[in-house]
């Protein structure tokens, strides 16, 4: 999975260049609803990029037999810690850190009940409203119940017509199931922890939803109605906070301003520029799409190893003097990566199943333009010259000595 996303990166960082170029400049042409809906590309272009790349692999059945010896072995440090432990490692700290934010406070939380008739608007049936005094602003939490927190002193804070629009702002995350979009936006950001443009890309993302909803609320509505709206957002700018979380925060104070910056700009957009806007997009897509065309094997080309990690011999199976062997099945991506590693057969089984994985999916091929797909290789597991002779667990399996 590490070597997949790893080779997204250069994908994900240009499309989203191209979002955040588009909130810098163009996206009050655009309005918050289309630009919010752009970033929909990100996973709609790795998704065909994928795919693309998948059918582009050729076809590959070749099957390479490898020795391995107990006097070959060494336990170099670069072997037992890879760049895929790091990943995992800083995945892991990123999500952790993710929902220390997002359940942290909550533990915290004196939620009392709050009745929906005393809300200025109607509230669906599916949504409860609580309110606490821990809380500066209107807060949407949890994801597949989500739950309204307002600070015990949002009536003293707010009059009816701004109650009313901010309450409109959360409906429209409610509506839009935002709170689950933000978790599938940090489970990307966890795998894409080490990309600087990640972080920037999500930080926007945020932007670009709560400006979105700003969007909705105030269509169609009076310019007094956009000047109580922007004291509103005033007031909540001086007690804004941000934090790593999914929860939607009608006070995060990074996009306030943007927010306000918006209510000016709401006579600018215009439908010649989300129609040039939506054009583009689709030939980006398709671009992706015919990048990568599945075409034939050349089979006068192999594709040629430059890296093979040598598989360690269990220490167990050494001191109990047991030999055997292991087939593998993989595909061979056309960066050199390997991937999709699976066991075909082994003897005895179980035994060398794990070590020949881990050093399989360490091996790099030479860069080619389909790849291969289905390679086989078997790894024998041999104690001495003189021991037991491998069994050819596959037909037509060229033996090839890479011990030292």
């Amino acid at each position: 999975m590490a070597s997949w996303i790893l080779s997204q990166q250069w994908l994900l960082s240009l499309v989203v260049i191209l979002l955040m170029l588009n909130e810098r400049h163009t996206s009050k042409y655009l309005g918050g609803s289309m630009s919010y809906s752009l970033w929909l590309m990100i996973p709609i272009v790795i998704t065909i990029n994928s795919f693309s790349q998948h059918l582009a692999l050729g076809n590959d059945s070749q099957i390479s037999r490898y020795i391995v010896n107990l006097n070959a072995q060494s336990a170099q440090m670069g072997e037992i810690i890879t760049w895929q432990l790091i990943w995992a490692l800083g995945a892991i700290v990123v999500a952790l850190a993710s929902i220390y934010s997002t359940l942290g406070n909550r533990f915290k939380l004196n939620l009392i009940p709050l009745k929906k008739a005393q809300l200025p608007i109607i509230l669906p049936k599916s949504l409860d409203a609580f309110h606490t005094s821990e809380v500066s602003g209107p807060m949407l939490i949890g994801v597949l119940t989500p739950k309204l927190v307002l600070p015990s002193d949002f009536h003293q804070l707010y009059n009816r017509k701004q109650q009313q629009l901010i309450l409109q702002h959360e409906l429209c995350h409610y509506s839009r199931k935002d709170n689950l979009m933000n978790l599938f936006a940090m489970i990307a950001l966890s795998c894409c922890w080490f990309n600087p443009l990640a972080w920037l890309g999500y930080r926007n993302f945020r932007k670009s939803q709560e400006i979105a909803c700003d969007s909705n609320v105030l269509q169609q509505k009076s310019a007094s109605d956009r000047l109580e709206y922007g004291k509103a957002l005033v007031h909540c700018a001086q007690s804004a906070q941000h934090r790593l979380c999914i929860d939607t925060n009608y006070t995060q104070r990074n996009i306030m301003f943007k927010r306000i910056n918006m209510l000016k700009d709401h006579r600018t957009v215009n439908r010649p520029a989300q129609l040039v806007a939506g054009l583009f997009a689709g030939l980006f897509m398709t671009s992706i799409a015919l990048a990568n065309p599945p075409t034939p094997k050349d089979t006068s080309k192999s594709v040629e190893p430059e890296i093979r990690i040598q598989p360690r011999y269990p220490i167990s199976a050494a001191n109990d003097d047991i030999t055997g062997s292991v087939v593998l099945k993989f595909d061979i991506m056309p960066a050199g990566n390997v991937m999709n590693i699976s066991v075909v057969e082994s003897v005895p089984e179980g035994i060398f199943d794990k070590e020949s994985r881990r050093a399989l999916k360490q091996w790099k091929y030479k860069p080619s333009t389909n790849g291969t797909k289905d390679t086989h290789v078997q790894l024998d597991f041999v104690l001495d010259d003189n021991g037991k002779k491998p069994l050819n667990l596959m037909d037509d399996i060229e033996k090839i000595d890479v011990t030292q």
